[in-house]
C-alpha cells in the first residue's frame, strides 16, 4: 500500500500532535517507579546464577559549571578531589556490595561512564575508577567502553589516557557551535577547541566518536544552526545525536535563566530539524531511531540494518537484551523483570552505602505478560520503525493507528488477523506519538516532554 500523503505540513503535524510524550527509554517508564521496590529486589536479582554478559553504567555526577539547558542529575562544584575522593570511596563500597551479592564474577560486554561530566575526574582518579571496575568484573576482550566528556576541559593527554585505559567510544557535546547561542546557555566552547578535540580522538584511534547537538536553544536560528551542521560535516564524527530541547523551567530551575522569548519559533525548529536530516543523510549518515544518525560503517548503523538495535536508559544501543547494572547516585539498573534506581541525592546514596545497604531509592517489578508484550511493541516502533500486531487483541490501537495513517504518519497493511505498521519518513518526527499508541497509561494521563 502506498503511503498516504498528509494534507498537513510538517509544522502543522507537529502542532497537532504536540503533547507531552515519554522518550520511551523504558516501558513502563520511570514515572511508574515506586519506593515499594528497593535493595531487597536488586539483591535477589544479583543473586540469580547466570553466565550472561553484563552492561555497566557508572554515573559521575560532578560538573565544573552548569549548562542552563541541562536536565541531568548533576552537582556543580569547583571542589575537585574534595568531592571526588569521598564519591570514589562510596562507589568502591557499592561495587563491593554488588560483588558480594553475585554468586560469580560477571563479564562486562559494555561499559559506559556518564554524568555529569566524567572527565571532571583527574588522571589519577580516572585510573582509580577503571581499576575499581576491573577488580570486580571481568572485562571482555571486545569490551565496548564508552565515556561522555566535556570538550572544554579535554586535553590531548586526557584523550590518550582514556584510550590507553580501554575506552574505545567517546561522546562529546557541541550542542551549538555559535558563540551567541553558547553564551545564552552558559556553555562556551570555541570552535578551535572542538577541532582540536576531534583531532586528538582520531590520533588516539577511537573506534567511534559521537557528537551531541540540540535544536531549539535560545537565540538559535536556522542560519546559525546550519553553520553548526557545517562544522559537524567538517569534523565527520561516526555518530550524531540530534536532540530537541525540552524547555521545562518549572521542573528544572536552571532553565529559568533562559527567557522563553529567546527560544526559536516552532517553524524555525522544524526547519532546523529537517535541514539537519537532509544534510546528514546526503553526507553518508543513516537515520537511527528518532534522534540519532550514524555512518554506514558504524556499529549502530549495522545493528539497525540487522534488527539488533535496542533502547534503554542510555538511549539507543547495540547491546541487545544485555542486563544493565547502574552504579553511582541516580543510576538506573534494568533487568528483564526489574527496574531499580539508586538514591538521587549524593549524600543519601553515600549514607545507604555506609550502612552496608544497596542504595536503591525506587524501582518496579514487571512480570505481567501483557505489559512485556507492549514493551516489545514499543521497542520495535522506536528501534525498527515497524511492528506487527494481533488485530483481535489490539483493535483499539489499530483504530488509533488508522487516524495516524490518515495524517501520513504510518502506513498500514492487514494480513488476515495480523496488522503491519510501518512508520513513514514524516512520521519519524513523531515516533514517540506512534509508540504511545501502545501505552495505556499515556492515554489515561499524558506525561513526558513536548515534541517541539
Amino acid at each position: 500500500m502506498a503511503p498516504v500523503a498528509s494534507p498537513l505540513s510538517p509544522l502543522d503535524l507537529l502542532l497537532k500532535y504536540d503533547q507531552p510524550v515519554p522518550r520511551y527509554t523504558s516501558y513502563p517508564t520511570a514515572a511508574a517507579f515506586s519506593a515499594d521496590v528497593g535493595a531487597r529486589e536488586l539483591g535477589e536479582q544479583l543473586a540469580a546464577p547466570t553466565t550472561a554478559p553484563l552492561s555497566l553504567y557508572v554515573h559521575v555526577p560532578f560538573c565544573r559549571h552548569a549548562c542552563w539547558y541541562c536536565g541531568c542529575n548533576k552537582i556543580t562544584t569547583q571542589l575537585g578531589s574534595k568531592v571526588v575522593e569521598p564519591y570514589l570511596a562510596s562507589l568502591e563500597r557499592e561495587l563491593e556490595l554488588i560483588a558480594a551479592a553475585m554468586p560469580q564474577r560477571r563479564r562486562l560486554a559494555q561499559l559506559h561512564w556518564g554524568g555529569g561530566t566524567p572527565n571532571y575526574l583527574n588522571a589519577e582518579e580516572t585510573n582509580r575508577l577503571w581499576e575499581l571496575i576491573a577488580r570486580h568484573f571481568d572485562l571482555a576482550a571486545d569490551l565496548e567502553a564508552s565515556i561522555e566528556v566535556n570538550p572544554e576541559f579535554l586535553s590531548r593527554d586526557g584523550v590518550l589516557q582514556l584510550r590507553q585505559l580501554g575506552f574505545n567510544r567517546l561522546s562529546f557535546g557541541i550542542q551549538d557551535a555559535d558563540p551567541v547561542v553558547q553564551k545564552a546557555v552558559n556553555r562556551v566552547v570555541p570552535v578551535e577547541q572542538l577541532r582540536r578535540v576531534m583531532g586528538w580522538l582520531r590520533e588516539a584511534d577511537f573506534a567511534s566518536v559521537n557528537v551531541d547537538l540540540i535544536c531549539g536553544l535560545p537565540l538559535q536560528t536556522p542560519e546559525r544552526f546550519r553553520r553548526t551542521l557545517e562544522l559537524v560535516e567538517e569534523l565527520r564524527p561516526d555518530r550524531v545525536s540530534l536532540f530537541s530541547f525540552a524547555y521545562l523551567p518549572q521542573q528544572l530551575p536552571l532553565q529559568r535563566r533562559i527567557a522563553a522569548s529567546d527560544l526559536p519559533s516552532q517553524h524555525a525548529r522544524i526547519t532546523m530539524l529537517e535541514t539537519a536530516q537532509a544534510l546528514l543523510c546526503s553526507r553518508g549518515y543513516e537515520a537511527i531511531g528518532m534522534d540519532h544518525y550514524a555512518l554506514a560503517g558504524d556499529s549502530l548503523a549495522a545493528a539497525t540494518r540487522e534488527d539488533r538495535l535496542h533502547r534503554n536508559f542510555q538511549g539507543y544501543t547495540t547491546g541487545g537484551e544485555l542486563e544493565l547494572l547502574g552504579v553511582g547516585p541516580t543510576a538506573i539498573s534494568q533487568f528483564p523483570h526489574l527496574f531499580c534506581q539508586n538514591q538521587r541525592d549524593l549524600k543519601a546514596w553515600a549514607a545507604e552505602l555506609a550502612q552496608g545497604r544497596l542504595p536503591v531509592e525506587r524501582g518496579l517489578v514487571v512480570r505481567d505478560p501483557a505489559v512485556l508484550e507492549r514493551r516489545e511493541l514499543i521497542r520495535q516502533v522506536m528501534c525498527s520503525f515497524a511492528v506487527e500486531l494481533d488485530l483481535g487483541r489490539f483493535a483499539p490501537e489499530w483504530g488509533r493507528l488508522q487516524e495516524l495513517a490518515a495524517d501520513g504518519l504510518v502506513q498500514l497493511q492487514s494480513r488476515g488477523d495480523r496488522g503491519v505498521v510501518q512508520v513513514t519518513r514524516q512520521g519519524r518526527w513523531l515516533i514517540r506519538t506512534v509508540a504511545a499508541v501502545f501505552d495505556p497509561e499515556q492515554r489515561r494521563r499524558a506525561s513526558g516532554s513536548r515534541l517541539i
